[in-house]
């Protein structure tokens, strides 16, 4: 059985080179996967590649990239927000609506998640078909103000420059997920990092339907055990297969 193919390339952003990788399963249907903060289009455990094959399987196209100063793309880390990875996002939407794709959907890991939410929620209705986040920031203010959120976020990496923490969207995370009539869903665990499931948890209910917040046992940020991957895996492929047609 053959394999889709997989192609890098490079999508241009605001004078920089966004390095991403295509899953080229499908002239129609393809779903974008935004990493996380220090995260790049492979992500720990492999779990973007391993996501992207399985949706390709599923005969979805997905393209897999790195943001501005993040992995193989141009530009220095210092020099990311919230609205620069956000500009990057719809700058790859752009390129996927030029590609001829008709329905797309948005896939986003922890500050991923939280770029796909409020980039989803600039878009032109539409646009977006579904998306689907997994331990998503549940909020950029939320997030400056947590001392514990951000040192752990941030132990691993070198730190931002200071307009990471004041260039935010006008419309925060919680105000864009609950204003979404998209499908939505949201892949958390139990064992999350502190703040996060509890703060998502505080406006889920007033979100719009169509919406589903999976909460895994024992789950870890980023499902570090292969067990808690695959049913967040499985839920995604899921989601898409109903809400991307």
């Amino acid at each position: 059985m053959a394999h889709p193919k997989e192609e890098q390339l490079y999508i241009p952003s605001a004078g920089h080179r966004l390095a991403a990788v295509h899953h080229v399963a499908s002239k129609k249907r393809v779903v974008i996967c935004s990493h996380g903060y220090t995260g790049d289009k492979t992500e720990h455990f492999r779990l973007l590649v391993t996501l992207g094959r399985a949706l390709a399987e599923k005969k979805y196209s997905v393209l897999r990239f790195d943001f501005m100063g993040s992995g193989d793309s141009t530009g220095d880390f210092s020099e990311m927000s919230p609205n620069t990875e956000i500009r990057d996002l719809h700058n790859v939407i752009r390129w996927a609506k030029r590609a001829g794709y008709e329905k797309i959907g948005l896939f986003g890991l922890s500050f991923g998640g939280a770029v796909t939410i409020c980039t989803a929620q600039q878009s032109k209705p539409g646009l977006i078909s579904c998306i689907v986040t997994w331990s998503a920031v549940p909020s950029f203010e939320w997030w400056r103000m947590n001392p514990v959120a951000v040192a752990s976020e941030h132990k691993l990496a070198a730190n931002p420059g200071k307009h990471f923490f004041i260039d935010r969207p006008k419309v925060d995370v919680p105000e864009a997920f609950c204003s979404l009539t998209l499908p939505k869903l949201q892949c958390q665990g139990t064992a999350d990092l502190e703040g996060f499931r509890e703060t998502f948890e505080s406006y889920f209910p007033d979100a719009l339907a169509p919406k589903k917040h999976l909460v895994i046992p024992d789950g870890d940020h980023t499902f570090s055990l292969d067990a808690h991957r695959r049913r967040a895996r499985n839920a995604t492929l899921k989601w898409f297969e109903k809400y991307l047609v």
